[in-house]
């Protein structure tokens, strides 16, 4: 039987279940957002559900309107105290959770009720403004079935369990699917909101525009994707994968930093196949070719192999040989390129300005550094030999790796060379690019990523944010820059064998636990943390990544032709073809579904026509077992209590239930009057 309709007017009090539905899905509408939120939001939060279990039952009065209008004001002086705006995703999500928070408090009656599970499904999207994930879409896909299930309550009856409820509002978003993949496939892309700017100054994790250290080492504590690349023919080994990104050449005695005439866009030129005319001379060596898809980092700069080129859209190259995008990267960006990484650029003349930039030093400190540098390139003799001693210096002396290397002081090259002797990839590579500067040798800093893990599931490598990296170019006359990794020359395998294989080597972790990555020792973690990457890849690859090209592209295939009108006219017809085809299964349904009262009705009913007795239409319970009664008599006390159980269940006030007598109609319905 259909659902039956609450008799409570918009302005009464909803039924006692919808209450607790609303309540449920204001914490499915939170849940996801709980780690971004204010401590005090989500301290309101939780108190505005304690306040709100006892008035379900009546025992505790709702707030007054002042106590509302007070909690009003404090929550906006909260929301602009915490993020100095009410618009932005953190600042505007806040404010609008605090208002929905509100409501319900607020909330009494029918219509109440139903604009604050109308403002969940708001709040719920907001959750995309800040992932995409696959899990979080299948949590989203929950949580609104939830929402449902709220609204469903305010209209059926007290007496429908929370799991008709639940299937009911799982029924009807199953319904919406076909519906959702037709206007998926067939309507215009559009960019999605998370694509506009919002997200700026959010502090997304990624590479910063300076370095001093401890930027990268921070980076190496976290697990998360930073880019995926899949290459197109033969893969260079992973100790070859040098992904740069950024080129610091300033450098203030604390921090490095990018030149501003090299800072990005102001630089670059239009990357294409053919390299720009500053380029010395024409390609040689092997060509990579591979597409990299990188995650949102909120800024300019791409990662790719040395002497990168690119033929996608708002791709360009920087004089120091990086690629940029015209804009920041707000959204995840997917661009084709061609690497030669065993060209040498710049192998002529180095250019003035250029050469002064790379020999730039501050005026004082690092004395011993600098004596050192002097020292030991009028002992070598020769460029080419001063790079290599120091290079296996760094190798014999007891230099260690490790992400928490001591504190530095005011002259940190000296100290860390000739005191501590411990650090990160930034100490090794800062240091050598200052004795090669001290000695009058063009050097930089570059950083970016190193390495990456290969997909057993896919044809992908996977470069994480724990794969961070920095290291050092030269210039030497008659090679041009060539990369040196001192890293390389003092932790060997953090470059052959990549920076998660170092997972249970407390000198390197030191204290920090980087969990996540000494748990991939666990097979089954391994397998799980792969296989969650494979579909988040796919997830991304397939459908977040059906963009208008690709739209255009698949329409091509399927119609043979990608025109508007074309596409929209197929779109409509799919879409009445689908909604058709719902309505049939929904009117089916509806005639199909029962009341568990009616089932053992009409077992019973068909139990009596086996004995002789078939129940005409329209006759009544009552007049049925009479007759029963009368046909066969033996059935007479069996009939006359069937249908007084049968009378007293179904038309029992609503709310009440009885599961003895429940259990008791089942039983006579079998023909089993011994109740036991």
């Amino acid at each position: 039987m259909a659902t039956t309709v609450a008799t409570t007017g918009p302005g009464s009090l909803p039924p006692r279940a919808a209450r607790y539905w609303q309540l449920l899905a204001l914490l499915a509408v939170v849940a996801p957002q709980m780690d971004r939120l204010p401590p005090w939001l989500s301290a309101l939060v939780v108190l505005a559900c304690c306040w709100r279990l006892p008035w379900l039952e009546s025992r505790l009065p709702a707030p007054g309107a002042f106590l509302r209008v007070l909690l009003l004001g404090a929550g906006m002086a909260g929301v602009f105290y915490s993020h100095r705006t009410f618009l932005g995703p953190e600042g505007g999500v806040s404010f609008l959770l605090l208002c929905v928070v509100l409501k319900m408090l607020e909330s009494r009656d029918q219509r109440d009720f139903f604009i604050s599970a109308i403002l969940g499904f708001f709040v719920l999207a907001t959750a995309f403004l800040f992932s995409q994930s696959f899990l979080l879409t299948l949590y989203v896909a929950v949580a609104s079935v939830i929402i449902l299930a709220a609204l469903l309550s305010l209209q059926q009856r007290e007496s429908a369990g929370p799991g008709l409820t639940l299937r009911r509002a799982g029924v009807l978003m199953l319904q919406a699917v076909p519906l959702m993949l037709v206007l998926f496939v067939f309507f215009p892309r559009l960019p999605p909101l998370w694509t506009l700017n919002f997200s700026q100054g959010s502090g997304r994790t990624g590479m910063s525009d300076s370095m001093s250290p401890g930027d990268i080492s921070s980076l190496s504590e976290s697990s998360a994707a930073a880019f995926r690349v899949e290459f197109q023919g033969p893969v260079p080994p992973s100790s070859q994968l040098y992904w740069r990104g950024l080129v610091f050449t300033y450098f203030d005695g604390q921090r490095w930093s990018q030149d501003e005439t090299m800072s990005g866009l102001t630089s670059a030129v239009p990357s294409v196949a053919a390299l720009p005319p500053w380029v010395s001379a024409e390609k040689s060596g092997a060509v990579v070719k591979y597409r990299v898809t990188l995650e949102a980092t909120d800024q300019p700069w791409l990662f790719a192999l040395a002497l990168p080129t690119s033929v996608t859209s708002g791709v360009g190259l920087t004089r120091d040989y990086r690629l940029v995008y015209n804009k920041p990267v707000y959204e995840r960006l997917s661009y084709a390129v061609e690497s030669w990484p065993e060209r040498n650029v710049d192998a002529g003349v180095l250019p003035a300005w250029m050469r002064h930039q790379s020999l730039q030093l501050p005026a004082s400190g690092n004395p011993q550094t600098r004596e050192m540098a002097r020292r030991w390139l009028n002992g070598s003799g020769s460029q080419e030999k001063y790079v290599r001693d120091v290079l296996d210096w760094f190798r014999q002396e007891r230099f260690f790796y490790t992400l928490q290397p001591p504190v530095l002081g005011e002259n940190r090259i000296d100290d860390f060379l000739f005191r501590t002797r411990r650090g990160f990839c930034e100490h090794y590579a800062s240091s050598f690019v200052f004795l090669m500067r001290a000695a009058g040798i063009p050097a930089r800093v570059v950083a970016g990523y190193q390495g990456g893990e290969k997909s057993p599931l896919a044809n992908y490598w996977l470069v994480r944010q724990l794969d961070a990296h920095a290291w050092a170019e030269v210039w030497l006359p008659g090679h041009g820059w060539i990369s040196v990794d001192p890293t390389s020359a003092v932790a060997p395998d953090r470059i052959q064998r990549g920076a998660p294989q170092l997972a249970n080597n407390p000198a390197y972790w030191g204290d920090s636990g980087m969990s996540a990555v000494r748990y991939n020792n666990y097979r089954l973690f391994k397998n799980l943390r792969q296989l969650s990457d494979y579909v988040n890849y796919r997830w991304h690859r397939d459908v977040l990544g059906y963009d208008s090209e690709t739209q255009q592209g698949f329409m091509m295939r399927l119609l043979g032709d990608s025109g508007l009108m074309r596409r929209l006219a197929v779109m409509g017809a799919a879409l009445g073809i689908t909604a058709g085809l719902l309505f049939l299964w929904t009117l089916r349904g509806h005639r199909r579904e029962q009341h568990p009262l009616d089932k053992a009705y009409l077992h019973y009913c068909e139990r009596m026509a086996r004995r002789g007795v078939i129940r005409e239409a329209g006759e009544g319970p009552q007049a049925f077992a009479r007759r029963v009664a009368d046909t066969v008599p033996a059935l007479a006390a069996e009939a006359d209590e069937f249908a007084a159980v049968y009378m007293a269940l179904r038309y029992r006030p609503p709310g009440k239930s009885n599961r003895l007598l429940e259990k008791r109609l089942r039983r006579l319905a079998r023909g089993q009057t011994i109740m036991r």
